[in-house]
Parts: C-alpha cells; sequence; structure tokens
C-alpha cells in the first residue's frame, strides 16, 4: 500500500516582518501611479482563523488628519485608496498557494497618496507589492 505524500500547511507570516515600505511611483506623466505605503506584517494568534486583519494607526497621525482636514471633498475618494490598498494585500495572500495559509495581521504605518496622481489601482498593486516583499522577507 502506497500512502500519499502529505503537504504541509504553513502560515504566513511565521514571524513578523516590520517596516515593509514600497513607493509606488511613476512620473512619466499626470495620472501616476503615486502609492506610498509602509505596513507591518504580524503573525495572528494560532487560534484566529481571520486571513488578514488590517489595522490603520497612521489615520490618528497629526500629519494625516492635517491632510485629510485639507482635503475634505477628497475623503470618499481617500476611503476609495485605502480600500484598494486592502484590495491589493487580500489579492496577494490569495496567491500565495493552497500549502501557505495566511493568518495576518497588517499595521498600516504610513499611507501617502497626491491629489493628481494617485489612483485605485496603484493602491491595489502597493498592496500586492508590500505582500511580496514580505513573503520574501521571510524566505531569507
Amino acid at each position: 500500500m502506497t500512502t500519499l505524500p502529505t503537504h504541509r500547511t504553513c502560515r504566513f507570516p511565521p514571524q513578523p516582518v516590520r517596516e515593509v515600505s514600497i513607493t509606488h511611483v511613476r512620473q512619466t506623466s499626470c495620472g501616476g501611479p503615486f502609492a506610498i505605503v509602509t505596513m507591518d506584517f504580524e503573525p495572528l494568534p494560532d487560534d484566529e482563523v481571520s486571513p488578514v486583519v488590517l489595522d490603520w494607526p497612521v489615520r490618528d497621525r497629526p500629519e494625516v488628519r492635517e491632510q485629510r482636514r485639507a482635503w475634505p471633498e477628497d475623503k470618499e475618494w481617500v476611503d476609495l485608496l485605502e480600500r484598494a490598498l486592502e484590495q491589493g494585500v487580500r489579492n496577494a495572500l490569495d496567491a500565495l498557494g493552497p500549502d501557505i495559509r495566511p493568518a495576518v495581521r497588517c499595521i498600516v504605518t504610513d499611507f501617502r497618496w497626491h491629489p493628481v496622481d494617485s489612483g485605485e489601482r496603484g493602491f491595489v498593486e502597493a498592496g500586492e507589492m508590500a505582500v511580496r516583499e514580505a513573503r520574501r522577507r521571510c524566505e531569507r
């Protein structure tokens, strides 16, 4: 009787990955993308099953609150950029593969946009890039 090899499912990230900084800026003409983010990736406790939890302490920083006050008409737009970053993180976590189980708390510590050059696509891509960089650091 032959037994099939069992695949061991590992969790991502296996240990905290701090200061994952992504500068996704392409300035060839107006329209960007312009997305600058810094995130920490922390493993969730073993008993938690949520695939991803995003925390936004950056929203409480005085300079970010001031930027939001300076552009109050853009609140919905900035909310869209935040959701785009979250979607990019989720996209990349879903693409990790069947043997990797994401159980991660993502902490957004820096989030910068430009009123002309930032857009949804740039922040989706920045979120995907952040997960790939965190994974690369875990494989060292």
